[in-house]
Parts: structure tokens; C-alpha cells; sequence
């Protein structure tokens, strides 16, 4: 058999990683076709994020999963040591290095909610605490996640169990506001969806911003609820 010259090796060789170099790019992107299809890609850049979270998830690319992975299991022991205060910073660098892994917004609205609103004696700060957690599943968790199952299950159960049952000691209290803020936009609890559908006048305009921007909810849904099942009361939990 009959040997390749020296002097032929290395350029040969050279050759063959450039073929396979080419042949591999080409997989790749075929791969990233698909995982984009799939929506299992994690290093896509977000879409209007705040300039920091932005620059986090860009600057850091795939390390940011491992950064985020120690402060997990930190905050795993702060749960443990009942450092709850802590953890609400902790998770916040979290959701800023990886802000679609669903399980830390559940989890940071659950510690604000249920850890942090028990400590207060005072019924405002009770609420406040109960409310930021719902905005942060509400406002932000699925504006990063808009198909997590999790984070509306549980948006949807911290309406059902804090506010609109009895086990807190201050749920008249976080009802009674709830109304109350509500009355504003359905009054009587009625939610007279079909002028926001496309809204005529200056009122019916600032109304639906209102809806749709304090409270993300959706005109041509309220008025497929009320149509399907209602009409119902827009007020209560």
C-alpha cells in the first residue's frame, strides 16, 4: 500500500477538517432550524427586555445557565435556614440570568406570597407582598413565558386559595381592595366588553389601556367568558 508523501499530509489533512468543518456548520444550522421550531432554544436574545436583563443573558450566553444553577441551589439552603427575605434577591438575579426557567418565577411568587406576607402584622403590608407576587407571575414571569403551564396554574391559584378563600387571616381585606380597584375599570362588576372589542370614544379607549395594561387582560376574551358562561362578576377573585 502505498504511503501519502510528507509533503502531502498536512494539506491534505487541512482539507479534510475544512470538509467536515462545512459539513458540520451546515448540521448545525439545520439543528437550530429546528430547535427554534421547537422552542427549545434558551440563547435566543429576548424581546423588549429591560436594557440589564438584555445585556445579562447576552454578555453571559450559555454560562448564564450555569451561574444560574449555583444560585438555585443556594437558594434551595436560604428555603431551608427560612432565610426568606434573602431569597427574594437571590431569585431575582435568577430571573435575570434566566428568565425563562418558569420554576424560579413560581417559586420567588410563592416565597412572596406565602413566606414574606405571614411576617407582617399590618393588612397593607400583607396585600403588598400577595400582590407582588401575583405581578410577578402576572407582569413579568409571562411576559418571558407565555406558554408556561405552571406560572398560570399557579397565578390561578394564588387568586383562588389567598384571595378568594378564607385561609388567610386577611382575605376580607385583600377582597375588599381587589374590588375596589376593579370597580373602576367594571363597574358593578359588569364588564361591558363589547365597546373595547374596538373602542369608539376617548373613555371606552382609556378604559381598555387600562384593562389591558394594569390588569393584561384581554377585551375579545372578557367578552367570550361573558358570552359563554356569564355574565359574570369582574370584581371578585
Amino acid at each position: 500500500m502505498n504511503r501519502i508523501p510528507r509533503a502531502l499530509q498536512k494539506p491534505l489533512y487541512a482539507l479534510v477538517i475544512l470538509v467536515l468543518l462545512f459539513g458540520s456548520s451546515l448540521a448545525q444550522g439545520r439543528l437550530n432550524v429546528k430547535r427554534e421550531e421547537l422552542g427549545l432554544t434558551r440563547v435566543t436574545p429576548l424581546e423588549n427586555a429591560p436594557p440589564m436583563l438584555a445585556f445579562t443573558t447576552v454578555a453571559l450566553g450559555g454560562f448564564r445557565g450555569l451561574l444560574a444553577d449555583a444560585l438555585w441551589s443556594r437558594l434551595q439552603d436560604l428555603q431551608l435556614e427560612g432565610k426568606f427575605f434573602e431569597m427574594v434577591q437571590l431569585s431575582d438575579w435568577i430571573t435575570k440570568l434566566y428568565p425563562t426557567f418558569s420554576d424560579v418565577w413560581v417559586h420567588l411568587a410563592w416565597n412572596m406570597s406565602y413566606n414574606i406576607s405571614v411576617k407582617f402584622e399590618a393588612m397593607e403590608e400583607k396585600w403588598r407582598w400577595v400582590r407582588r407576587g401575583i405581578e410577578m407571575l402576572r407582569d413579568e414571569g409571562l411576559k418571558y413565558n407565555p406558554n408556561s403551564v405552571d406560572i398560570y396554574r399557579e397565578l390561578a391559584w394564588h387568586y383562588q386559595h389567598k384571595l378568594g378563600m378564607a385561609m388567610d387571616d386577611a382575605n376580607r381585606y385583600y377582597k375588599t381592595v381587589l374590588a375596589r380597584e376593579m370597580n373602576e375599570v367594571f363597574p358593578g362588576g359588569d364588564a361591558n366588553a363589547e365597546p373595547l372589542v374596538n373602542p369608539q370614544t376617548p373613555e371606552d379607549r382609556a378604559r381598555r389601556d387600562r384593562i389591558v395594561e394594569d390588569f393584561k387582560l384581554d377585551p375579545e376574551t372578557l367578552l367570550f367568558v361573558d358570552t359563554e358562561y356569564g355574565p359574570l362578576d369582574w370584581r371578585l377573585p
